[in-house]
Formats: C-alpha cells, structure tokens, sequence
C-alpha cells in the first residue's frame, strides 16, 4: 500500500525532494522552475505528515477539517478586510487563490498543527500544555518563514513592516486549532522532521 511505502521511506521522501528543490532554487537557470513548484511541495510536505502520523479516526478527520476551514476563514478576513494578521496580500507562487487566499495555506495550517503536536508529544502529552507549546512552535516558524516569503514574493505586508498582531494572530488560532486535537491519542509519527526541514530550506533560501 501507498501508506506502508511512505512510512518505510519517510525520511527518504521528506529529504530528497527539499534538498533537488533547495539546489534548483539556488540555481539561477532553474529557480524560477523550482519556485513555480512550490505548491505541489507544500501538498507532498501535507501528505507525506498526513500518512506518517498514523491512524486518522472520524474525529481525527473531522478536527483536520475544521482547521483546514478555519485556517482559510482567519486568512480570507486578514487578506480582505485587515482585522486579523494586519494587511497583506498573496502572490501566486503559492498555487490558485480563492478569495485572495491560496487554497494551499489552508492545508499549510493543518499540516502545521499536525507536525507541531508530534514534535511537542515528545516533552509532554498534558493536553493543554501541548496544546500551548504546539501554538508556540507554530508562532517561531511563521517567525522564521515571514522574511523568506517577503523575499519570493509568496506574500507582502502593505506597508513592508511585519505588525506584532500578525505573531499574536498565529499563536491564538494555533491554540485554538490544537484545542481540536484534545481527544486525539499522541501520535507516534515522525511529522514533526518536517518542521526541521523546512526551517533548514528557509534558511538557506534567505542567505541566497
């Protein structure tokens, strides 16, 4: 099965194809090729923690797409009215928008909150806590990717000046949002690797 074969190679599938796409990018002839996929990496990166974090029960679904719906909801009121994150607005290297919004951010908030409570399960399995610090790992990796997006094009703020609201706005809907997964059993999975890889591929994208 497709999942057995993803588990097996987790660690092959995440590394990979980051490491062709990290070269692509920092080559001149090919970094516009490399930047245009940057959707389809955001959908594998979501798949790839998907199957990896194991059994996904009615309810594990039915939290998923709640965030899913929610992290769209929170960005189409910051994107088209300026009342949560402060004003901004997506480029299209993020794949098609809806709204002003790229379907992919939405996935990009559930993935988040998946690969963040993996990674907190290993301090702690306190449900509020997790909670707590999933929000907090959250917060520092959107710290961490703002500068790259301004620098790609895959967002900007009105004014070229990142406002505090927006971290606050990150690390109270990511509280939330963990909130959904107060009756999921721990994972065991190794989602939480992708946070690791890609704050390594935002890096050494911003040092280019």
């Amino acid at each position: 099965m497709i999942s057995n074969f993803i588990k097996k190679n987790f660690f092959t599938l995440l590394l990979v194809p980051y490491a062709v796409g990290t070269i692509g990018i920092l080559l001149p002839l090919t970094r516009a090729l490399f930047l245009g996929l940057t959707p389809v990496m955001l959908i594998f990166s979501f798949v790839l923690v998907v199957v990896e974090e194991g059994k996904w029960t009615r309810f594990n679904v039915f939290a998923l797409l709640f965030i899913f719906a929610g992290g769209f909801f929170v960005e189409f009121i910051g994107v088209n009215y300026g009342y949560l994150f402060g004003d901004y607005q997506y480029g299209t290297t993020l794949g098609p928008k809806w709204k002003g919004v790229p379907l992919t951010i939405a996935m990009n908030w559930a993935m988040l909150c998946i690969a963040s409570r993996s990674l907190v399960n290993l301090v702690t399995q306190h449900k509020a806590l997790s909670a707590f610090l999933a929000a907090a790992v959250v917060t520092a990796y959107d710290y961490l990717l703002e500068p790259v997006a301004i620098k790609f094009s895959w967002w900007w703020w009105d004014e070229g000046i990142i406002p505090m609201l927006n971290y606050i706005c990150w690390f109270g809907f990511s509280f939330i949002f963990q909130l959904c997964f107060r009756k999921v059993p721990a994972t065991t999975g190794r989602g939480f690797w992708m946070i690791f890889v890609h704050a390594i591929f935002y890096w050494i994208l911003l040092l280019m």
